[in-house]
């Protein structure tokens, strides 16, 4: 998994090229595979101020003062996550209805003073005839973006999804191929809530994967298809195989960077836009082992000095998992198997049935400390699949992962969960050492790490609990295991040797019953013990997938996570004791959903209040009572 780097762009296009003449087929890059190669045009998403809504509190310097509040509920202390809702005390900024809105959160009850689009509509594509028009959302809802608040500053991150606000056949781009996926970053200047102002614009070619802000400093993390197309008539649909892949050879011989490499456009307030290559080629490296034609990008800025494109480092390699710690960023990747390898002629000589796929997570490590360009360090390979960014962790220059090691169907009967120890050592990601035979037969719900002790939950049946002692990283080793029924998905220091388990009580052959919050004394690494546990049967959280949802507010030891359950959305709220779970409330909307359904997505403490954050509005509930307090609805664009 080490790198190579490029000296100039011709030994870049000539490495491209060699790959793609030998991988190349009749339709195209990737076997046809829509996801494994996105063709076509692209989307453009423009900004839109709204009209100014009624002054309210001041938010500049000198205004109403900060309440205590909660904050993104992060993996890492000091390293920030974007989220869909965010405050300072003051407001409260969120994009959960695709606009993103600012909150006054000062007065007794909410209300909403600014507000900025995200993104316009995306025109239609002509449908061919007898197949029905393309579904256009009819608000922005179909746009993810994110935010963080940096002082008087948010920066926010937009994707426009384009399998939502599209037809899903795809028939207007090669190959049945999606179509490419543009970032927008946006800087916008919050001093006058009532008049949110973009100061600058960043459009990327590639999907933001993930992005962390340390000290004030953003890494956003890009992945890029090329946009090199190979167009499909009707015609070319009855031509043989053959022809239509020394078709497309010539078409990668003719290729330019251009046609390989991410660009991006820049806009300074009212100026002009300014495009270029997002990265320099002398800043791009390739794994010594083929890993696909996809671009992974790491970006820089500092919001205080505004957005830049320069700096950017990439590797050519895909990823889709971003973890962070003050100092290193890891981008991994789990790979089932080659999707570019070169197939053999189906015409030819009947071949043995293929072995069992290798399931590998690729890693790769820059370092980001201070506010200069990332830079890259090292790569390296374990073999399993991770669940998530919350698989791996960095203590002491030591990266630990863990992952399930299966078959690539999925199947969990001869399946077990190994935690590896890697290093930092001549540009490669070294193994120091590993614990295996966790959880035979089973499969990781859920990974967390404090410091030198790590916990791992793996699931089939039962729910084995185990505690790992990983201050010797050439030794880990279990110290530890709890087994019961059910599994937490998510898992939270409680202070106290406490250790806080979101996720299902289940029956003993393994039958989910609903959603639980558990609480489990860690004190004795030898002997972990769940002390109580509150269940809503028939229920699920969006925490166990989404840690953002979850809310900890030690001030009051209350505990809030979104419900899902067939009578609709709440939240719940529990309180605990020093070995118990006890049910305060749960959180219901005071207003019926204007579409007959709106999801919850985040709850934040601000003073004496809860405030719910819904799809289509914000309310406020007592902290202490529940009760409500007040509603603002997200009106439509």
């Amino acid at each position: 998994m080490g790198l190579t780097s490029f000296d100039a762009c011709e030994g870049v296009l000539e490495h491209l090229k060699t790959e793609a003449h030998d991988r190349v087929g009749p339709y195209g890059l990737g076997n046809g595979d829509p996801w494994g190669y996105a063709m076509g045009g692209t989307f453009a998403m423009e900004d839109s101020a709204a009209a100014a809504l009624p002054q309210a509190a001041d938010g500049a310097e000198g205004g109403a003062a900060r309440q205590p509040h909660s904050t993104t509920n992060v993996q890492e202390a000091g390293v920030d996550e974007p989220d869909i809702a965010k405050t300072d005390g003051r407001v409260l900024v969120t994009t959960a209805g695709g606009d993103l809105r600012i909150i006054d959160v000062t007065g007794d009850a909410p209300r909403e003073v600014g507000r900025l689009a995200l993104a316009e509509p995306v025109p239609q594509q002509p449908s061919k005839p007898g197949q029905p028009e393309p579904f256009v959302a009819p608000d922005h809802s179909y746009v993810d973006a994110s935010v963080f608040l940096a002082g008087d500053r948010a920066v926010v991150l937009v994707r426009q999804n384009a399998w939502i606000a599209y037809d899903m056949a795809g028939t207007t781009y090669p190959a049945g191929g999606a179509p490419p996926m543009t970032t927008t970053v946006l800087l916008v200047d919050l001093s006058d809530p009532a008049e949110p102002a973009v100061e600058s614009k960043l459009v990327v070619d590639g999907d933001y994967v993930d992005a962390r802000m340390v000290d004030d400093t953003v890494r956003l993390v890009v992945s890029s298809h090329p946009t090199l197309q190979f167009p499909m008539t009707e015609e070319d649909w009855n031509r043989p195989e053959a022809e239509l892949t020394e078709r497309n050879q010539a078409i990668v011989a003719d290729s330019t960077i251009e046609d390989w490499l991410p660009s991006y456009t820049f806009t300074q307030g009212d100026d002009d836009p300014v495009t270029g290559q997002l990265l320099g080629c002398e800043q791009l490296s390739r794994p010594d082992e083929f890993a696909g034609f996809t671009t992974l990008g790491v970006l820089t800025f500092d919001p205080a000095e505004g957005l830049t494109a320069d700096g950017a480092v990439g590797v050519l390699t895909d990823g889709d998992t971003v973890y962070a710690s003050e100092d290193r960023l890891y981008v991994a990747t789990t790979r089932w198997g080659d999707p570019f390898a070169v197939l053999p002629d189906p015409s030819g000589p009947v071949r043995p049935a293929p072995e069992a796929t290798t399931v590998t997570t690729g890693i790769h490590a820059f370092d980001i400390t201070g506010n200069v360009p990332a830079k890259y360090l090292a790569s390296g390979q374990v073999e399993g699949r991770i669940i998530g960014r919350y698989a791996m962790s960095e203590h002491e220059g030591v990266l630990r992962v863990a992952t399930t090691l299966d078959s690539w169907t999925g199947t969990t009967d001869t399946s077990e969960s190994v935690l590896y120890t890697l290093e930092e050592r001549d540009g490669e990601l070294v193994p120091l050492g590993q614990v295996g035979g966790l959880g035979k037969g089973e499969q990781i719900y859920a990974v967390r790490y404090f410091g030198d002790t790590g916990y791992v939950v793996t699931f089939r049946q039962v729910d084995p609990l185990y505690v790992l002692d990983l201050s010797d990283p050439a030794n880990p080793a279990v110290t530890g295991e709890l087994k019961i029924t059910g599994y937490s998905s998510y898992l939270h220091d409680g202070g106290d040797d406490r250790l806080i388990g979101v996720g299902q009580e289940a029956t003993a052959d393994g039958r989910s019953v609903g959603a639980q919050v558990s609480l489990f004394d860690v004190g004795d690494p030898s002997a972990p013990a769940k002390l109580d546990g509150h269940v809503v049967p028939d229920a699920w959280s969006q925490t166990e997938w989404d840690p953002q949802a979850f809310l900890f507010w030690a001030d009051t030891d209350q505990v809030v996570v979104p419900l899902e359950t067939m009578t609709g959305p709440s939240a719940l709220v529990v309180r605990l004791g020093a070995d118990t779970v006890t049910e305060q409330g749960q959180v219901t909307r005071t207003e019926t959903p204007r579409d007959g359904w709106a999801q919850l997505r985040r709850s934040i403490v601000v003073g004496d209040g809860l405030y719910t954050v819904w799809q289509d509005g914000v309310q406020v509930n007592g902290l202490d009572d529940l009760e409500p307090r007040g509603w603002v609805p997200f009106g439509r664009s």
